[in-house]
């Protein structure tokens, strides 16, 4: 299958040379970042790595964080979708553009990609690290069924961040469980 997903309102997929700009707008947002990396803002270079890897990850697994786009104005507004981490689990995860916050468009934006990892995929587990205090992308992952596990060193599971403490949330997908 093909990663592409739609809802009612959103259509998520893999991201094009085009969206460059509007995934900029995201990463050079200091309060788009706030929970992502401690406000820091990505350079042209952090752009590039992320698109790079994301390709990699579709290539290596079928599955990336994706572009987000309205599906009345083919706006991009955030990304969604899952990867594997550096310690096998597979992590889902989402960005929405602030200005369409508190509309919902996270969880239903995950709500196909939760239900590809079960079916599709047939995992038995997601997870999702976040900021400890970003409180709306907490529960974001619990109205997905996620429970919180942990809060650790990122160390554990990002290579890439070792210093950063996370909150480790995770649901079982077996069937029975």
């Amino acid at each position: 299958m093909e990663f592409q997903f739609e809802t009612e309102r959103l259509r998520i997929r893999p991201w094009r040379d085009e969206d460059r700009r509007a995934l900029e707008r995201m990463v050079f947002d200091e309060e788009m970042m706030r929970y992502v990396t401690q406000g820091r803002t990505w350079s042209d270079a952090d752009v590039d790595e992320f698109l790079e890897r994301q390709a990699r990850h579709l290539q290596q697994d079928g599955v990336c964080f994706g572009a987000v786009e309205l599906l009345d104005s083919a706006e991009v507004i955030g990304t969604a979708g899952m990867q594997r981490l550096d310690n096998g689990d597979f992590e889902i995860g989402w960005w929405i553009w602030k200005d369409h916050w508190g509309q919902g468009l996270a969880t239903e934006a995950m709500l196909p990609v939760v239900e590809h990892a079960r079916t599709t995929m047939a995992l038995d587990r997601l997870v999702a690290v976040i900021d400890p205090p970003n409180l709306a992308s907490r529960r974001v992952a619990e109205k997905l069924g996620m429970a919180f596990e942990c809060e650790k060193s990122a160390r554990e599971t990002i290579a890439k961040r070792p210093d950063q403490r996370i909150a480790y949330y995770s649901m079982s997908l077996a069937k029975g469980v």
